[in-house]
């Protein structure tokens, strides 16, 4: 049986299982493809203690390894977390940026697990870890996969049926129908609930300019990377230009970017993903980066299984700016979820309780 870590522990194995998710609607898509299904594995740190520590590894193609390269990338990996001590997750953590450049999605899961058994192993809520809730619920943002119009009015209409009262359009480089798409959803849902978009690299500077001042007229309020992940002076047009605000996304690949897209004032606001970065922890990192330039930020998706999602709710509720819904909730339409103790009420998502993550269902081993 596990107990509490009261001196020096140290990882003692680790462990790779896949975690493989279908999609409740398997012809879900946004502008650059279709996901099916969300392939990740699950990756379980274990102390001499018997505490366990366990993390959610993307492995979406657009932006991450498959499956495959994130399994070898595990094993590169290894060797600097065996013997680490779980209470020293920042110093392990630089070791595994010095041992393999890069796979940020497989370390974001790494860091995670690491926040986990550090969390249980001091007994603590895991945003102990980060100075503390500041809020015990968050609001969440549901996102509505590309459709015909109406397809997309339908599903806007269910999700605010259960409480939500923000909703994130996907749209892709076909303005007029992104404008359709952006009016049948605001016609479904009225005036009161919150609605953004999402382009996802789909426009030029100035076609994308187009097309924001277009569904700005109806109630958009925040627009997410309009124009290729790359041209920073092209997000830095837009932005200086655009009516409503404009969000980084796929821009964001280091710390160092959101020093540049800072200091060249090419966003309103920034996405931060733990998958992207390395994990919550430079998630945190990245946050105080921010705040310290007086710039709106937002914890980005957590897509995947309900243990993600949980780790990145205790992080964002021990941050002290709140500008903008998260989307925390996207577990909702995955199948066969391996863990439990996580679900949204009336758009808003509570703090579980209990040591680390509070899931009542941590692991099936543990």
């Amino acid at each position: 049986m596990a107990t509490l870590s009261t001196e020096a522990d140290q990882i003692v194995a680790v462990e790779v299982r896949r975690c493989v998710q279908p999609q409740q609607d398997p012809a879900w898509r946004f502008a650059l493809g279709g996901i099916p299904r969300l392939d990740g594995l699950i990756v379980t740190l274990r102390a001499a203690s018997g505490l366990v520590g366990e993390g959610h590894i993307e492995a979406m193609a657009f932006y991450a390894d498959d499956l495959a390269g994130s399994e070898a990338a595990i094993e590169v990996l290894r060797p600097a977390l065996l013997g680490a001590d779980p209470l020293r997750y920042a110093e392990t953590r630089d070791r595994l940026d010095k041992a393999l450049s890069g796979h940020e999605a497989v370390k974001a899961g790494i860091d995670s697990a690491l926040h986990e058994l550090a969390a249980r192993a001091l007994g603590v809520p895991l945003h102990v870890l980060f100075g503390g809730a500041r809020r015990q619920s968050i609001e969440l943002q549901r996102i509505l996969p590309l459709k015909d119009p109406p397809g997309m009015a339908a599903d806007a209409a269910r999700l605010a049926g259960l409480g939500y009262r923000c909703l994130k359009v996907k749209v892709d480089g076909d303005a007029d129908l992104a404008e359709a798409r952006v009016r049948a959803v605001r016609e479904s849902v009225g005036p009161g609930i919150r609605l953004s978009a999402d382009a996802n690299q789909s426009y030029t500077p100035k076609a994308g300019l187009r097309m924001i001042e277009r569904i700005a007229r109806r109630g958009i309020d925040l627009v997410e990377q309009p124009v290729p992940a790359t041209d920073i002076a092209g997000l830095a047009f837009v932005s200086q230009r655009s009516p409503i605000a404009i969000e980084a996304d796929e821009a964001i690949r280091s710390l160092r970017d959101i020093v540049t897209l800072i200091a060249e004032g090419a966003c309103d606001s920034f996405n931060l993903k733990s998958s992207v970065l390395g994990g919550i922890g430079k998630v945190f990192i990245a946050a105080q980066i921010c705040e310290a330039a007086g710039r709106a930020y937002r914890v980005g998706t957590a897509y995947g299984p309900r243990l993600i999602a949980a780790q990145c709710l205790h992080l964002a509720v021990a941050l002290p700016s709140f500008h903008y819904p998260v989307e925390f909730a996207e577990f909702d339409h995955l199948l066969d979820d391996p863990f439990s103790g996580l679900e949204a009420v009336e758009g808003r998502l509570a703090l579980p309780q209990g040591v680390g993550s509070g899931l009542s269902q941590l692991s099936e081993n543990a």
